[in-house]
């Protein structure tokens, strides 16, 4: 839940602080400061991951282990982005873009393995066919190159994304968790 928030607060950060790059200095500043935010949400994002890990118990996080590699890839990556001044938005677009392909992997794979309704997997498989577009956008954005702007917003509306995502996919997960307690627990409405 507070990965998604993040993302999500992230993606309306990104988008105020690219609609406020009017001049140069505004500009320059701008995108120092967006750099930050990434790199920083980014950190926040893999300790996340990894406190929540450390609650689960070996055998889930054996299960979690291309997540918690993932973000602590992403991780490492934007310390590298804070520690090298000379890094800019293209680098963190590069980072972004391979994080976006990891987790839409991820996320194909969650689809492929899911038990229950039909609808909520399609849901599931068009959730991550749009992210490995988001991570093929972001791709082709840094390899052609573009203003800071066109950086923001990809990397803004990717995290939004990233966000809404998420809420979703927590509650599909919610709602096949509660399926299995009423199940095991005998519990049906009739019976109410």
């Amino acid at each position: 839940m507070a990965h998604s928030v993040a993302m999500l607060t992230l993606g309306f950060a990104l988008f105020y602080v690219r609609a406020t790059m009017s001049n140069l200095f505004f500009y320059v500043f701008g995108g120092a400061f967006s750099l930050l935010l990434v790199a920083a949400s980014l950190l926040f994002i893999a300790a996340l991951d990894w406190i929540c890990a450390t609650g689960l118990g070996v055998r889930q996080v054996s299960r979690l282990k291309g997540l918690l590699f993932v973000s602590t890839a992403a991780a490492v990556a934007s310390v590298f982005l804070i520690l090298f001044p000379g890094a800019s938005l293209r680098i963190a677009c590069w980072v972004i873009a391979l994080y976006a392909l990891a987790l839409g992997g991820g996320k194909l794979s969650l689809a492929q393995s899911w038990r229950s309704r039909p609808r909520e997997q399609k849901i599931l498989y068009a959730l991550a066919v749009s992210a490995l577009a988001f991570g093929g956008a972001l791709i082709a954005l840094a390899i052609h190159g573009a203003d800071d702007r066109a950086f923001l917003a990809v990397i803004a509306g990717y995290a939004v994304f990233m966000g809404f995502q998420m809420l979703l996919t927590m509650y599909f997960l919610q709602q096949q968790m509660l399926k299995k307690v009423k199940a095991g627990s005998g519990f049906t409405r009739a019976s109410v």
